[in-house]
């Protein structure tokens, strides 16, 4: 759960508050009179995210994946090697 700060309290502590997001991967969410309004993340974070649901719009990539945990779940998976000199 992200931490929830009003932000008359973010406005306070902007500075050290993105250090904290910067060095160690904190993100919290800022609140105006206890709504949500905005979460802040570090940039790197935000990019993996992006990635990720990318990667989720694909729906060949995204069979891919769901029939590979299939796979595996039955034990039923192809040695790295095998890839690597077949290409497949």
């Amino acid at each position: 759960m992200l931490e929830a700060v009003p932000i008359t309290q973010a406005r306070k502590t902007f500075l050290p508050s993105i250090e904290r997001v910067t060095h160690e991967l904190y993100k919290f969410v800022v609140t105006r009179r206890g709504r949500p309004v905005a979460v802040v993340l570090s940039y790197t974070e935000y990019c993996q995210m992006v990635e990720t649901l990318r990667l989720f719009e694909d729906g060949k990539l995204t069979r891919e994946i769901r029939q590979g945990l299939k796979q595996a779940e039955r034990e039923e998976l192809v040695p790295l090697d095998y890839v690597k000199h077949n290409g497949t």
